[in-house]
């Protein structure tokens, strides 16, 4: 019973390692997508408890900040990839997470964007989407709502009148 449950914690460690990178890859690609001519990062989260079990406050916020630079204007981007749907849902947060994000945002008072990575690779997903926070209100979401905020996953992010595209 020992040794089965040693192989069974390897595989918790290697799967979610696999997760921390796709998810690391991912954030990596969405940054790419941000023109250093328009936009400069404020934060990047280091997701510290990752490495520890213990909570670290400033892990309850976005993955980013970013400024756009013509106008000074701040606002929070929150990278998540799913390889595909679950029980025709896009399960993108816990509860607990959403209620971070949404408290971040109201202490804060900046935008916040949830930008998802569907199918695919990490580094290069099938298909983006740009959601509002407001508009995600809830931790797994229909392709009703969710699709509605579908953009190019290669395409520069644009922001104007404080709405992320």
């Amino acid at each position: 019973m020992g040794l089965v449950n040693k192989i069974i914690k390897a595989v918790e460690v290697l799967t979610e390692d696999e997760s921390v990178e796709k998810g690391n890859d991912f954030e990596k690609y969405v940054v790419d997508l941000f023109d250093k001519r328009y936009f400069s990062i404020v934060q990047w989260s280091t997701d510290i408890t990752r490495k520890h079990d213990r909570f670290v406050e400033s892990d309850a916020g976005p993955d980013l900040t970013f400024r756009y630079m013509p106008t000074g204007e701040i606002f929070d981007v929150e990278c998540k990839f799913r390889s595909g749907l679950y029980e025709e849902k896009l399960h993108w947060s816990n509860p607990e997470q959403l209620k971070r994000y949404q408290n971040f945002a109201r202490e804060n008072r900046s935008p916040f964007f949830v930008v998802i990575g569907l199918g695919g690779n990490s580094s290069y997903p099938e298909r983006m989407f740009c959601i509002p926070l407001e508009e995600a209100k809830y931790p797994a979401l229909y392709p009703s709502v969710f699709e509605k905020f579908e953009r190019k996953p290669e395409k520069n992010f644009f922001w104007k009148n404080g709405i992320l595209k």
